[in-house]
């Protein structure tokens, strides 16, 4: 994710609609794979935003994704191929 340093603070370019500030992630990557690339861009975005609620939302929606997390813990959801 593209981020930046303003003083002591860390941003990226992803809002939260629901507090019109940066959202708050435990993801720092996120990929989708979907019928196209915007419903893939769309949905590894909403992904960041959802935080946690992101595996199951992208389970239910049948849309295989590799979320990685700020630690680097990988998850992956709907068929999305295993690390090699």
């Amino acid at each position: 994710m593209r981020s930046w340093r303003r003083g002591e603070r860390l941003l990226h370019h992803i809002i939260d609609p629901r507090t019109g500030d940066v959202a708050e992630s435990p993801w720092v990557l996120v990929s989708v794979a979907a019928s196209s690339c915007l419903l893939a861009n769309a949905a590894s975005t909403a992904s960041v935003v959802l935080g946690e609620e992101a595996l199951g939302w992208l389970v239910s929606k049948g849309l295989p994704a590799r979320l990685v997390r700020q630690n680097g813990e990988v998850e992956t959801t709907g068929g999305w191929p295993a690390d090699p």
